[in-house]
C-alpha cells in the first residue's frame, strides 16, 4: 500500500469515527460551552505543553552514549518535527522524520536514531504504566476500568521490562533472535540478526545506567506537565474536576498514539477524550469542547515544528529528499 492510499485509508478511518462522535453529542452545549470559556486557561496550558517538549527533548539526550554529544537545540528542533510529522501525516511518522533530520546534522544513522526512539516509548510505557496505577488506587474508578486497567498494566509491565532487559544486553537479543529464525530460515535469520545489529546500536545509552536511569526520571516529570495541560484546558473549558483524574486522559491517549493514527487523529482523540473524561462525569458535549481547545493549542507546536522541517529543506510540497530514499550510512 502506498503512502497516499495510506493516508486516504487513514483519513477516511479518522472522519468516520468522527462522525460517530458528533451524531451522540449536543453541538449547542458545546458551542455554549465554548462562548462561556475561560481562555485565559489556554496560557499556562500552552506553558506546560512547551515544558513537556523541552524534558523530552532534554531525556532524548540521555539516551544517546556519553561519547554521542547532541546538541539540544537540535533534539528540540527534531522533536518538535516529529509532533508534526506524527500530528499531520499520521501512522508513527514523525518518528521517521526525526530519525532523518538528527540523521542529516551530524554523522548518527537511522537505524540507530530509531533505536534511542524505541527505548523512549519503552520508558513511557513503564511511567504511564505506573502513573495509571497509582491512579487505579487513588481515585474510584468503575469496576470495569479498574480491571481493563489492572489486566493491561500487567502486560504492558511484563512486555516492557523484557524488551528493555533483551535490548539492554544485546548480545543476548540477537543470539535470541538468530536461534528463533534459524528454525524458520537460514537467510531470514541472517537478514533478522543484521537488522538487529544496527538497530541496537541506538541502545547502548541503556549499558551506561546513570544516563539511562537519568532518562527514566525525566520521564516522570515530562508526563506530569501534559496533565497539568490537560488540567488547565480542563479549567478553560469548565470542567470542575482536580488535577488528578486528567491522568487518566493523558495516559490512555498517549498509549493510543504508539500505534498508527489517522491524520491530525481525527476521530481518534475526540473518542478517548470524551470516553475517559465521561469516567467522572463530564458531559460529552463539554469534553468535545476540551478537544477543540486543546486542538487549537497544538497548532502551536505543530506550525513550529512545520517552520523547522521547511528550513531543513523539506515541505508539504517539496519533492522527496534524498535522505528519505537512502538511509545515511552509520
Amino acid at each position: 500500500m502506498s503512502n497516499r492510499v495510506r493516508l486516504i485509508v487513514g483519513t477516511v478511518i479518522g472522519l468516520l469515527l468522527l462522525g460517530l462522535v458528533l451524531v451522540r453529542v449536543d453541538l449547542r452545549q458545546m458551542i455554549e460551552t465554548l462562548a462561556a470559556a475561560n481562555y485565559i486557561y489556554l496560557l499556562p496550558a500552552l506553558v506546560a505543553q512547551m515544558g513537556f517538549f523541552l524534558i523530552k527533548a532534554l531525556r532524548w539526550r540521555y539516551l544517546f552514549p556519553s561519547e554521542r554529544r547532541v546538541p539540544f537545540s537540535t533534539l528540540f528542533s527534531a522533536t518538535l518535527i516529529g509532533y508534526f510529522g506524527n500530528q499531520i501525516i499520521g501512522a508513527s511518522s514523525g518518528e521517521l522524520l526525526r530519525s532523518i533530520v538528527l540523521g542529516q546534522k551530524g554523522s548518527w544513522s537511522k537505524s540507530a536514531t530509531l533505536g534511542t526512539i524505541f527505548v523512549e516509548k519503552m520508558w513511557d510505557i513503564l511511567v504511564l504504566s505506573l502513573l495509571l496505577l497509582g491512579l487505579l488506587w487513588s481515585i474510584p474508578l468503575p469496576p470495569l476500568v479498574q480491571t481493563a486497567g489492572q489486566a493491561s498494566l500487567l502486560v504492558l509491565l511484563i512486555g516492557a521490562s523484557l524488551l528493555v532487559l533483551l535490548l539492554s544486553r544485546s548480545q543476548w537479543a540477537t543470539k535470541l533472535v538468530g536461534l528463533i529464525a534459524n528454525r524458520l530460515s537460514a537467510q531470514l535469520a541472517q537478514r533478522l540478526v543484521g537488522i538487529l545489529e544496527r538497530f541496537t546500536v541506538g541502545v547502548q545509552a541503556m549499558q551506561e545506567w546513570k544516563r539511562s536511569v537519568l532518562a527514566l526520571i525525566l520521564t516522570v516529570p515530562m508526563w506530569l506537565l501534559l496533565a497539568v495541560s490537560f488540567y488547565y484546558l480542563g479549567r478553560a473549558a469548565l470542567i470542575p474536576l482536580g488535577f488528578g483524574p486528567y491522568i487518566f486522559p493523558v495516559v490512555v491517549i498517549a498509549l493510543a498514539a504508539s500505534i498508527p493514527n489517522p491524520p491530525w487523529n481525527v476521530g481518534m482523540l475526540e473518542i478517548l477524550s470524551i470516553t475517559t473524561l465521561g469516567v467522572f462525569g463530564v458531559p460529552s458535549s463539554q469534553a468535545l469542547a476540551f478537544v477543540l481547545l486543546m486542538r487549537a493549542m497544538r497548532l502551536v507546536p505543530i506550525v513550529w515544528g512545520y517552520v523547522l522541517f521547511s528550513r531543513e529543506g523539506y515541505g508539504l510540497r517539496t519533492r522527496a529528499h534524498p535522505a528519505l530514499e537512502a538511509e545515511k550510512p552509520h
